[in-house]
């Protein structure tokens, strides 16, 4: 009885340890999602990467909190998807509730969508479904961008006993990748990315030097590329250096 509990820990720890590194079988064709008020729905398209095995996609989406919403809807919520094939999911908004949503910044949604392998015939065989999530921003109509305005080069950083906080005064999501001294080494205390919320501010624990004067930043554009931008800082702040931008 001892050895067979043991064995039932030692499974569920190799199938925990399996889910975080293996990849997922259905993906999907992007890395985030923009939805424009404007937009009644968004095609996704998801792929089965499996060349053998059909595999059933659950979509849906939740709120910022990871709470199911009603206001913006994944359709169909379930289907099919035969080994290496495509298909598409629609997200579709309700507007009598994006409607409510606030009007001078943007949302956060996350798209989530879950491949779920047939079922084995043979009961010794551990079958697990693999899970993405997406980040999904609903953007109200006040503040609709072109493809050509970088907002996120407002972002600044303010210096505080060697730690930085993030300050945005944009109304939309920036996600940071990168913060350092150089574009090879990062920041103390920055070990992965952060997003800081509309017209708000995020404290980290990344340790900028006194004596440095240059601050590499890098963002996530609306397409998931990673645009590298050099801050001038002085003794309180960072900004935006003239001609800082390189991508």
């Amino acid at each position: 009885m001892k050895n067979s509990r043991i064995s039932r820990v030692i499974l569920l720890a190799l199938a925990a340890a399996w889910s975080q590194c293996s990849p997922a079988a259905v993906n999907v064709d992007r890395t985030r999602i923009i939805m424009d008020a404007p937009q009644k729905t968004v095609a996704i398209t998801l792929n089965n990467d499996d060349k053998t095995t059909p595999f059933l996609a659950q979509s849906w989406v939740t709120d910022a909190d990871g709470v199911r919403t009603d206001a913006l809807m994944a359709l169909p919520p379930l289907q099919r998807i035969d080994a290496g094939q495509k298909s598409q999911v629609r997200i579709t908004q309700v507007r009598g509730l994006t409607d409510k949503l606030p009007q001078d910044r943007e949302t956060l949604f996350w798209f989530n969508v879950r491949g779920v392998p047939p079922k084995s015939e043979d009961d010794n065989v551990l079958q697990l479904a693999m899970q993405s999530q997406l980040k999904l921003f609903y953007r109200p109509k006040a503040i609709i961008r072109s493809s050509s305005d970088q907002p996120e080069r407002k972002l600044t950083a303010e210096r505080n006993a060697g730690h930085l906080t993030l300050r945005n005064p944009t109304p939309y999501y920036i996600t940071v990748a990168w913060l350092g001294a150089d574009r090879s080494h990062r920041l103390s205390g920055f070990s992965e990315g952060v997003m800081v919320p509309p017209l708000g501010s995020l404290p980290l624990k990344a340790v900028l030097p006194a004596e440095t004067r240059t601050l590499w930043v890098g963002y996530i554009d609306d397409y998931g590329g990673l645009q590298m931008n050099r801050y001038a800082c002085d003794a309180l702040n960072c900004a935006l250096k003239e001609g800082g931008a390189t991508s």
